[in-house]
This record gives structure tokens, C-alpha cells and sequence, in this order.
């Protein structure tokens, strides 16, 4: 399955009133535009402007107009994180060979905190696998303060990719009984 093909499997939410573009097509501009370098909604307008006709030739797809500022700020609100992640995820994982290597994992947060309607604060990030022979992040999961801590995600993803025989860079946070048992070093 290629890049565009996993796209394809996204679940659109939108309603069908309105709607110019397929999603993949929007999810193909972003994430083409964000490795260019353009990371916002503005800049993917940009991005499209100027390069949405030739990654349309490229990809052999008919455009009738490009996604604007508004179409990529609606799908970033409404896009389902998870399952876009998730078929990345399982894109990518066609590409990964399990050999020798070092995985580091890490979490990280984005700077601006969210502000509730209630006035609580919580902070948002990720928590990342990354192969480091390979240059490549193998999985990755969603960390909010609110819901779940990071250690509790990191033993998560080790439970999901099942790696063994391999290294693991971790911080020394996750120097404990339950993280060392998902590595598999514990009982």
C-alpha cells in the first residue's frame, strides 16, 4: 500500500454539503506541505498555491480549485489524530526492517498549554519510538496530562511493537519495575 492509498483509509468526518475537496487529497497537501516546511494553515495555502498543480500532475489526479486556509484549518480541527496516525503508523511499518537496532523513546510536550471552558489547564504532547539506524519514528501515541502520564503511554507502545532482541534509550524516568517488565527485562 502506498502513501496516497493509506490516505484514502482516513475516515472522512466532514458532512457531505459543502465539501470541495476528498480528504486525502487535503491530508496529501499537508502532509507534503509540512515536509516542505510549510507547518500552519496559512503556509498550506501557501504551499498549495503555489505547488498544489504540480503535485495534482504528479499524482495524475484532476484539481478543479486547491484547499485554502479554511479548508486546512477545519481539517486540523476536526481530523481524527488517531487514526491518521495509526495508518501512518502501519504505512511506514512496511518499510521497517527489526535488526540491531537502538530505539529511543521520548515524550514531549507542545509548549502552549490548553485552557479548558472550566479553567483547568492541560498540557498535550506526544510520546515517540524512534528507530535510530533506520532515521525513521516506528510509533508514536498521544500523552495528556489529564488522561494518561507518560510512563503509562511508554508501556503502551512497548506492549504494541513487541520488539525484542533490541535497545532501548529511554529516560530515567521509566527506570521502574513495570516500564523494565514491557521491555522485557522483568518478570
Amino acid at each position: 500500500m502506498n502513501l496516497i492509498e493509506t490516505l484514502q483509509t482516513v475516515l472522512d468526518y466532514r458532512q457531505a454539503r459543502g465539501k470541495r475537496h476528498p480528504l486525502w487529497i487535503i491530508l496529501v497537501c499537508m502532509v507534503m506541505g509540512n515536509l516542505a516546511g510549510y507547518q500552519g494553515n496559512r503556509p498550506l495555502e501557501e504551499f498549495a498555491k503555489r505547488y498544489g498543480s504540480e503535485v495534482a500532475c504528479l499524482l495524475q489526479i484532476e484539481l478543479d480549485a486547491l484547499p485554502s486556509f479554511s479548508t486546512f484549518r477545519r481539517a486540523h480541527i476536526g481530523l481524527d489524530f488517531a487514526a491518521l496516525s495509526g495508518a501512518i503508523v502501519q504505512w511506514m511499518r512496511q518499510h521497517l526492517t527489526v535488526d540491531d537496532d537502538v530505539y529511543a523513546i521520548d515524550g514531549k510536550r507542545i509548549r502552549q498549554p490548553i485552557t479548558e471552558d472550566d479553567g483547568k489547564t492541560r498540557f498535550v504532547g506526544l510520546v515517540s519510538v524512534f528507530a535510530q539506524a533506520q532515521g525513521i519514528t516506528v510509533d508514536l501515541a498521544a500523552l495528556t496530562t489529564t488522561e494518561t502520564s507518560e510512563l503509562k503511554v511508554v508501556q503502551y507502545l512497548l506492549e504494541k511493537l513487541h520488539l525484542s532482541g533490541v535497545v532501548f534509550s529511554l529516560d530515567a524516568l521509566h527506570a521502574q519495575k513495570n516500564t523494565v517488565a514491557h521491555c522485557g527485562g522483568g518478570q
